[in-house]
């Protein structure tokens, strides 16, 4: 995988890992606030860029501020399509917050930032869901994504 590629995988997690955090602490920060959090702990610490964004490497933060910001835009129309997307065995409100943000974030890149292929971002999150969690959630993800790739 070439470097940018990289840097924007790493981004896309560390987006999830800050609406997460956000989540289970009910810390609100703005997504500047968020970035400048995480550039301290990952700044010249390989070790902590490993465990935080999958990689020794420094994510994209302008990719991190866009998803970040975007998310907290856009708030209410992703949780409303994500509602949407989810069959009667699944609620959000039961869901793993961190399942929540992989798939807010996910919604976002897809329906409101549009500036990569649906095909693309539905492997990218499934991928990264798959870092944390069984293959249920996982497929669910796959699932949830492709149902609103395809309207």
């Amino acid at each position: 995988m070439n470097s940018s590629l990289q840097k924007k995988t790493a981004a896309r997690l560390a987006a999830v890992q800050c609406l997460y955090t956000q989540a289970i602490t009910e810390e609100k920060r703005t997504p500047a606030q968020s970035i400048a959090v995480l550039k301290k702990q990952l700044e010249n610490n390989r070790d902590e860029q490993k465990l935080l964004v999958g990689a020794a490497i420094e994510p994209n933060y302008k990719l991190i501020e866009t998803l970040l910001a975007g998310v907290e835009q856009w708030q209410e129309n992703i949780d409303a399509r994500l509602d949407d997307a989810l069959s009667a065995d699944w609620k959000r409100s039961r869901m793993s917050p961190l399942l929540v943000a992989i798939l807010q974030c996910s919604i976002f890149e897809m329906l409101f930032s549009k500036t990569i292929n649906p095909k693309i971002l539905i492997d990218e999150y499934t991928r990264l869901a798959r870092s944390f969690f069984a293959d249920d959630e996982v497929n669910f993800v796959h699932g949830a994504l492709s149902k609103l790739a395809n309207g």
